[in-house]
């Protein structure tokens, strides 16, 4: 007999078609036909696995993706009797399906039938034993948040999306109710949740508060997302001292991923407490903190508490915070200082000029064997010449200095055309779109005869505080110098 190790895993159901299609009961009974087939074929393939035991009672599905597509109420209700009904002798469907990406399926439908939709298919889910639910791309009020109970009180829920859904703070708080809520005495769902997922929703203030509460009660999070929520500077504040509160009292300390885009950290208190909750963060490897309000004097203490946490961070994201020539110099010291561990380097919609990009460029020297560095986008920084030139010579001759550099945007700056080609022939297909570069001109042009002597000193001084040696400083020297003739 065959090991169980060489039986086939539970397959996952989804739907074929293109996406946005108009789902009425007749394509949802061919869907069902469909799902039919798959799952008697893989039945099959489990049975000769096992040596031809008999598989009625295996595991044949542990995913659905309902995700893409718009649904009548018949159509609805055609899905979730196939699925919570035996399936040819043996349990229900819905019964082994532990993910169910519910995400976008009401699109253009009338309120009443969107919530009735949704109802049916979380109906549809009631004997599952669910950790991963996705509820994104649907208009969710406070009422349609009902119509989803039955999955978000899950006690064995883990990971949950609720993204553009437009929930407002009322809706917040009857999510965060279910999430908190102990009444049976085990423990409340947020207790065990790893990820949970707010964007682009308009909760403000008061769905702040929400969240607030529920952090307080989760103790194992590996993925927090809460961006996009027009939380304002009191919002800010709140989820800044939420986090501080449960990061620095241990819990959560398998966190990997924050994304805190479109807060406002700019009052003492928030700005304090995020640094406090980024200090703890030892396996964090994915931060995202665009349009956050930093400007140059916070990304010097965030790039601090970075280097002080040890974490091996590998995607960062610093766009669109006001960040000068000052604060590139602080993001250039943090590559030093994290040992070419970053992979993506987010800094566009800032005003770095050329001479933050000349900083930039001269940190990517720092590391011996090549830096880890697989994208950067810098797009709109204001960067002419010479901080173009100062990203060709980082990169070097074929790209032996960044080796592993996939991808660099460079958009929306200012480059004259034999720049731009000199950017073309360095970094070939790894340079991305320029349809938006300004050709007319050069954004050095709007710096000074000191400026531009300023960015040469300051450069020389960077290369020379990185092992690059001296033949890097003058190459960048020298591209400099071709620079300001241009």
């Amino acid at each position: 007999m065959a090991s169980s190790a060489t039986i086939p895993a539970p397959i996952k159901l989804e739907p074929p078609g293109e996406e946005r299609d108009f789902i009425d009961e007749a394509k949802a009974r061919e869907y069902v036909r469909l799902w039919t087939e798959q799952l008697l074929a893989h039945r099959q393939s489990v049975e000769e696995a096992g040596g031809g035991a008999n598989g009625t009672g295996a595991t044949l599905c542990d995913r659905i993706s309902l995700s893409g597509k718009s649904y009548t109420a018949e159509a609805a209700e055609v899905v979730a009797s196939f699925l919570r009904e035996p399936f040819e002798g043996g349990p229900s469907i819905a019964r082994g399906i532990v993910a169910a990406d519910i995400s976008d399926c009401i699109a253009g439908r009338m309120t009443e039938e969107g919530m009735r939709v949704l109802k049916t298919f979380c109906d549809a889910f009631a004997e599952s034993r669910l950790v991963d639910v996705n509820l994104s791309d649907n208009a969710i009020g406070e009422q349609a948040i009902g119509a989803c109970r039955t999955v978000l009180t899950k006690k064995t829920l883990q990971r949950l999306a609720l993204c553009n859904n437009g929930l407002s703070a009322e809706t917040m708080g009857r999510v965060a109710d279910m999430l908190t809520s102990d009444e049976d005495g085990t423990g409340c769902i947020a207790g065990n949740m790893t990820k949970i997922h707010f964007y682009n929703n308009m909760s403000g203030e008061g769905g702040c508060k929400e969240f607030a509460r529920i952090l307080e009660r989760c103790t194992k999070l590996e993925d927090i997302r809460f961006s996009g929520t027009r939380a304002g500077k009191a919002g800010s504040d709140i989820v800044a001292s939420a986090l501080d509160a449960s990061l620095t009292d241990g819990h959560n300390p398998g966190l990997e991923r924050l994304d805190l885009a479109d807060n406002v950290f700019s009052n003492k208190a928030s700005y304090e407490a995020l640094l406090r909750a980024l200090g703890t963060t030892s396996n964090l490897k994915y931060l995202n903190l665009r349009d956050c309000d930093l400007e140059d004097d916070g990304i010097k203490s965030i790039c601090h508490a970075l280097f002080e946490c040890d974490s091996a961070l590998e995607h960062l994201d610093l766009s669109g915070n006001c960040v000068e020539k000052q604060g590139a110099k602080h993001i250039a010291d943090y590559l030093r200082d994290c040992g070419g561990k970053l992979k993506t380097l987010h800094i566009e919609d800032n005003e770095l000029t050329s001479r933050g990009a000349v900083s930039i460029a001269a940190a990517f020297h720092s590391s011996e064997d090549g830096h880890s560095i697989e994208e950067i986008q810098m797009n709109t920084c204001l960067v002419g010449a010479i901080g173009a030139r100062a990203l060709i010579d980082a990169f070097g001759p074929d790209g032996k200095d960044l080796p592993n550099l996939k991808k660099i945007h460079l958009n929306g700056n200012s480059f004259a055309e034999d720049v731009v080609g000199e950017l073309e022939v360095a970094f070939d297909d790894r340079l991305g779109e320029m349809d938006d570069n300004d050709s007319d001109g050069d954004a050095d042009d709007d710096l000074s005869d000191e400026e531009e002597d300023d960015e040469e000193e300051e450069t020389e001084a960077a290369e020379g505080e990185s092992p690059a040696g001296d033949d890097a400083v003058d190459d960048l020297a020298d591209a400099m110098g071709k620079s300001l003739v241009v």
